[in-house]
């Protein structure tokens, strides 16, 4: 989808540095020569893969994925889903290499192309990520996903990778879909249904399969349940029966979530469910 939130994840410069220390007091310490300006020492917090935070219980949670300015709400959607259902499947993606780096498994068509709505077949494809990210990338925050002096950065090693299979971070921050992007996340096929075609009992087949499950916005205003158009949510639940069937849904920009949607209401406001599978 294509949605660019240009107002979320703005890094906070004041953050990335500490206190300036105090200059002297000319009356006290003057000896005549020019004060020296104060130094100015940067914090970097040291990049690491995996960090349990305060508020998650395990290295890998969907509570780790916070969108930036790029509009690639299709993929952290999907990638969001993954780490719903399956975490270690996430771990299992990306492999540390002995300088540092990492290796991101992906998959394209058997022929060698990207997949496409339709694809079936699929071989596994390595991108080497260097651990540069740009500024505008997911949790470029400088206190998003910092515990004490390290900073979690599977989100943006697979974001990372995606964009350099797919031909840079100018081409996945222009939108895109989610079934392509499961398929490459995942070397399953992916599909899509109409929201109103999505029953009760084949939402809970989905759930009990283990299926990823990503719903698109509308591109227009005026959604209901706090809900942002031509976005992709991901989902996280089903409460209730009939006509009271709630869903819960997490938005990847990692806050202004939508309240609970009856399934009944999905059509009103979605214009596409997306189905993947892990296996």
């Amino acid at each position: 989808m294509t949605k660019l939130n240009t107002l979320l994840d703005k890094p906070d410069p004041a953050s990335l540095f500490a206190p300036a220390a105090a200059l002297p007091d000319p009356d006290i310490f003057d000896t005549g020569s020019a004060i020296q300006p104060p130094v100015v020492k940067m914090v970097v917090p040291t990049p690491t893969l995996y960090l349990t935070e305060t508020g998650t219980s395990t290295p890998i949670s969907v509570a780790d994925i916070n969108q930036g300015q790029l509009g690639d709400c299709y993929l952290l959607s999907s990638i969001g889903e993954i780490a719903i259902l399956k975490p270690s499947f996430i771990s299992g993606m990306i492999h540390l290499n002995s300088n540092g780096t990492e290796a991101v498994t992906l998959y394209e068509g058997v022929n060698g192309r990207l997949p496409s709505v339709g694809t079936t077949t699929y071989k596994t494809v390595t991108e080497t990520v260097n651990n540069s990210f740009p500024i505008g990338c997911v949790n470029n925050g400088a206190t998003q996903d910092v515990l004490g002096n390290q900073k979690e950065i599977w989100p943006q090693v697979l974001e990372n990778a995606y964009a350099s299979l797919n031909g840079g971070y100018g081409v996945i921050g222009a939108g895109g879909s989610p079934i392509i992007a499961m398929q490459e996340l995942t070397g399953h096929a992916a599909s899509s249904m109409a929201p109103a075609s999505l029953t009760l009992a084949a939402l809970q087949g989905d759930v009990l399969a283990g299926d990823l499950i990503v719903m698109d916005t509308f591109g227009k205003s005026g959604l209901s349940n706090s809900l942002v158009e031509d976005h992709a949510y991901m989902f996280d639940g089903v409460t209730g029966t009939g006509t009271a069937a709630t869903l819960k849904l997490l938005n990847p920009w990692g806050m202004d979530q939508p309240t609970p949607i009856l399934l009944s209401q999905l059509s009103k406001n979605f214009a596409e469910v997306d189905v993947g599978h892990l296996a």
